[in-house]
């Protein structure tokens, strides 16, 4: 548990610290932010919705959201992420983990910006309420059932020699 723990610390001040270098934002967060944004206005347009998006900022009528940093899910990948990288398992089994818990924590993030940006034209008094608290408990709760999901799927060697240390 001990190396679990300093192992969760070091690879995730390593990966959040990489992340919050400016030419990695620069080059790869703001961008995937934008494409996070045009899909969302592409899935909203798909279904019969009529959006608009300019760069970080997806437009529907009657309200408007800018998608940042915190609301894109790279913060939760990460803590799934170090969560993964962090537990002893083989590595084949983290690279799936690492890419099937991406898509997971990035489908449940399409659908909370999906949703608050409907909310904010039906219920603007709630927008802020549910944005901070509702979707980010969902979203946190999510990494944790991946993570736990995860390692139930883990090896049984692997869960062997992890209980015996």
């Amino acid at each position: 548990m001990r190396r679990f723990l300093l192992a969760f610390i070091g690879i995730g001040l390593a990966l959040y610290g990489v992340v919050y270098l400016p030419p990695v934002r620069e080059q790869l967060i703001e961008p995937f932010t934008a494409g996070l944004t045009a899909l969302a206005g592409h899935l909203i347009t798909l279904f019969g919705g009529r959006a608009w998006v300019y760069g970080n900022v997806l437009t529907i009528p009657g309200f408007s959201i800018r998608i940042l940093d915190l609301c894109n899910g790279v913060e939760a990948t990460l803590l799934l992420w170090t969560a993964m990288l962090a537990f002893p398992a083989p590595w084949r089994h983290r690279l799936l983990g690492l890419l099937l818990g991406w898509l997971a924590v990035q489908a449940l993030n399409m659908a909370r910006i999906i949703s608050l940006v409907y909310l904010g034209v039906w219920k603007p008094a709630w927008f802020y309420w549910v944005h901070w608290y509702v979707w980010d408990a969902l979203i946190l709760m999510d990494v944790l059932l991946i993570f736990l999901l995860w390692l139930r799927r883990l090896p049984l060697e692997t869960t062997r020699h992890v209980r015996a240390a």
